[in-house]
């Protein structure tokens, strides 16, 4: 029987935490009629606290686990940390935060990625936040309507955990049918955005940003010095500054901002597949 539910987030921008904490919750809400015991719920913050090491999700667990797309892809340091989860036909659901432009390949890689690893994927949802990059895009988003959408789909995503966790004999539970999830398993290199966050003026060089980096692209002592070649323009840097000295500069990213405001002004709102 279910007896816990585990939230993973990889969410450097916060975003993406917000989103999974909010739909773990509400799961977990919807579920505990379904429980022996009340249920349990936990969180794993990828970014903070990287997989080092493979774990196991037993098939008493629910794991929600929720990334953001980065250029319509599952960022690489996702893409290594997945690979050490492995699942025992767990119920999963499976998020994907993205900035209103297009989340591309991104979930339908993650449903991918998680089934491989002996997952059983229950639903999958893409959601718009309020652009990491280009604030006017998506701005003060998710709001009401994108909120309510996210308690539909958790209330349908409950509706098909009460089905398929109905019983206690693992034997006798039924695997989902795969999803019908747009998109495909890409053969080349995620793009890499040629915009890369910089210090200011107040910057102290306390090395805050380089201790976070997920891709060790800050030098410890000059965070001054940026690998471009390893930078995947996460934002996990300027989140993390406590002086707030660190943000996307230079005439590249100002024209950049005016023309995707353009391309993408119109609202789209959650997709989700079950």
């Amino acid at each position: 029987m279910i007896n816990k539910l585990v939230g993973l987030y990889f969410s450097p921008s916060g975003d993406t935490a917000r989103l999974t904490k909010r739909v773990a919750e509400e799961i977990a809400t919807r579920m505990d009629d379904a429980c022996i015991e009340n249920l349990s719920v936990s969180y794993i913050d990828l970014l903070r606290n990287p997989l080092m090491e493979d774990c196991t999700f037993d098939e008493e667990t629910i794991v929600v686990i929720g990334i953001p797309a980065f250029t319509g892809r599952v960022p690489l340091p996702c893409v290594k940390m997945i690979q050490k989860m492995h699942g025992k036909n767990t119920m999963t659901v499976c998020l994907v935060d993205y900035g209103n432009s297009s989340y591309g390949d991104a979930l339908y890689e993650l449903y991918t990625f998680m089934e491989d690893q002996g997952f059983s994927v229950l639903s999958a949802g893409a959601f718009v936040s309020q652009h990491v990059i280009f604030k006017k895009i998506a701005a003060c988003r998710p709001d009401v309507r994108d909120l309510q959408k996210v308690k539909e789909f958790c209330e349908l995503t409950s509706r098909k955990l009460h089905r398929f966790c109905g019983t206690m004999i693992q034997e006798l539970r039924a695997k989902p049918a795969p999803l019908d999830i747009k998109g495909s398993i890409p053969h080349k290199a995620p793009l890499r955005l040629p915009l890369h966050p910089t210090p200011n003026k107040h910057c102290t060089n306390c090395g805050a940003c380089a201790q976070i980096c997920p891709m060790g692209a800050i030098n410890l002592r000059d965070v001054r010095k940026v690998d471009v070649r390893k930078c995947i323009s996460c934002t996990a840097c300027i989140r993390a500054c406590p002086e707030g000295a660190r943000d996307f500069h230079g005439p590249m990213c100002a024209a950049s901002g005016l023309a995707l405001e353009k391309l993408y002004s119109k609202r789209k709102d959650p997709e989700w597949f079950l």
